[in-house]
């Protein structure tokens, strides 16, 4: 069973009716493209989704890496026919077998011995029971999956890998650490193909080495950890390193020492309902596998950094709690004073050629990954945000103008928090709990408008009229809000009853917080 050449991967075509769908190969991306072309994938779990696409654009950037900018902008509209795409992913038809006694996608090369036993359920990455984010399913496994199709387990298993926790004593995080935030740029355009997706995210020949790795390596083992043994690090000083391998490696990341169990006997999987001759019933597993450190820049991930520390490791960014929203916009898809944009993101500023695309096409950036609590997950984040065709300086301009946008929500949102709680509470100082509910819910109501706001600004950033008009409008909306969210929340749970002094004593500190808000912003109309 082969993951590049087997017909596994449902998808959607531009003329496929409401509900139909096919299953296609890896290789057959542009089949009957300029007919029929395929749009989109389907899975069963977002998280599958997200990391069906990340191992899609890490497999076409191994067989179909474009010369330059130019020789990517125009694949990007006329891609290679399909046969010639067949020809190039099928070169790496025997690194993707599945069920292999030797080597095998995303599983250990040599584990036969000294291994533990595991449960299908471990191999999920499983929210809590009463998390329920999608209407019709939940994320969590409530029932114990006895089988499951071996191409949805293989899939499963990447995105173990990919977005691996922490699992315990020696069992590794990812070369992003535990749960990172991905970020990929998508075609605005709704008939978007699913080659325009996954193209937008391929870096170019002439610009491979802005990635973490050594270009020099470039054995199908540097590439596809599971051609080889794996690093054992159950010793100190067996760290991996990203110049001990070839960059395309950090599409292919494996942490983990797994190998999963197949029974050849005929059955329906528990995850898809897919009927299968072959399925997975569990894996073995042992601590100790790759264990990454040092730099690693993935080109899918924004990274933070402290500006006052240049010496230390940039860190990835990971989901925060409440979701990734229009405050964390600013570092994952412009820039930010501390945060390094992926560097998906950063070639689409800096080629002309990527801006042209993006500025014909129009771009979001879509933001996913889960909350990681240690080993527990608490959420699966899922978002998308506008992106612009800034070339570098602009951006800068754009993003400092924008920050005093997003600072002043920030404090108007902690405000809220805080007098909110002062008009439940005698002494709001003394009482424990999270009310982070609150902030989410003035980051959200406020979002549409920012993002409505940020666009006029893109437009118009050579206006200071309309640059002042648009600061104004922000203060409406923050305060709209910030007195509306207090509001709705004030008087809905009191100590010891309702206090209308403590009331209307809270709403005037918020009212004051406003004040400062607007008094600052003003600050920036005059600089105009």
């Amino acid at each position: 069973m082969n993951l590049l050449k087997d017909n596994w991967l449902p998808v959607i075509r531009r003329n496929s009716r409401l509900g139909e769908f096919e299953n296609i190969a890896v290789w057959q991306l542009l089949d009957d493209y300029h007919n029929n072309p395929v749009t989109e994938i389907i899975a069963p779990r977002p998280d599958f989704r997200n990391a069906i696409y990340q191992l899609l654009i890490g497999i076409v950037q191994v067989a179909a890496l474009p010369e330059d900018d130019e020789h990517w902008r125009r694949l990007y509209y006329s891609p290679w026919n399909a046969e010639e795409l067949k020809t190039k992913i099928l070169k790496f038809e025997s690194c993707f077998e599945i069920d292999s006694d030797g080597p095998a996608f995303m599983q250990d090369y040599d584990l036969k011995k000294d291994f533990k036993e595991e449960t299908l359920g471990n191999l999920f990455i499983n929210l809590p029971a009463n998390e329920h984010f999608i209407p019709a399913n939940s994320y969590a496994v409530k029932v114990e999956p006895k089988h499951i199709n071996p191409y949805w387990a293989a899939v499963a298993l990447y995105t173990l890998q990919t977005f691996a926790p922490s699992g315990g004593r020696g069992h590794r995080v990812g070369l992003r650490g535990g749960g990172p935030l991905t970020t990929i740029l998508l075609p605005k355009k709704e008939s978007s193909t699913l080659w325009e997706k996954i193209w937008m995210n391929i870096i170019d020949e002439e610009n491979v080495h802005q990635l973490s790795g050594n270009i020099d390596r470039k054995d199908l083992s540097d590439i596809f950890p599971w051609m080889k043994p794996t690093k054992i690090s159950e010793k100190k000083g067996s760290e991996f390193f990203a110049d001990e391998c070839h960059p395309f490696h950090m599409y292919f990341g494996m942490p983990r020492r797994i190998r999963l169990k197949f029974v050849d006997k005929e059955g329906e999987c528990d995850i898809t309902g897919l009927r299968s001759e072959k399925m997975v019933t569990g894996y073995i597993t042992r601590h100790s596998g790759n264990n990454y450190s040092g730099l690693w820049m993935h080109p899918l991930n924004a990274y933070g950094f402290d500006p006052k520390k240049p010496d230390e490791i940039p860190y990835s960014k990971k989901p925060s709690t409440g979701g990734t929203t229009y405050r964390h916009w600013l570092g994952l898809a412009i820039k930010s004073d501390n945060v390094i944009p992926a560097l998906v993101v950063k070639r689409s500023q800096e080629s002309g050629y990527r801006r042209d695309v993006i500025k014909k096409e129009g771009a979001v950036l879509w933001a996913a990954g889960y909350n990681m609590n240690n080993m527990k997950a608490e959420c699966w984040y899922d978002s998308t945000m506008p992106v612009y065709p800034l070339d570098p300086s602009k951006a800068n301009d754009l993003s400092g103008f924008l920050q005093h946008f997003v600072k002043a929500a920030q404090e108007i949102a902690s405000n809220v928090k805080s007098k909110v709680k002062s008009a439940w509470f005698n002494s709001p100082k003394d009482v424990k709990g999270d009310l982070s509910f609150i902030e989410t819910e003035f980051w959200q109501k406020t979002e549409a408008d920012f993002f409505k706001l940020s666009q006029k600004v893109y437009e118009n950033f050579d206006s200071s009229a309309v640059k002042n008009e648009i600061v104004q409008g922000w203060m409406n909306v923050l305060s709209l809000q910030a007195y509306k969210i207090f509001d709705d929340n004030a008087l809905k749970q009191q100590e010891n009853g309702l206090d209308m002094r403590r009331v209307i004593k809270a709403r005037e500190d918020l009212g004051k917080a406003i004040g400062k808000m607007k008094n600052d912003l003003n600050e920036i109309k005059s600089a105009q």
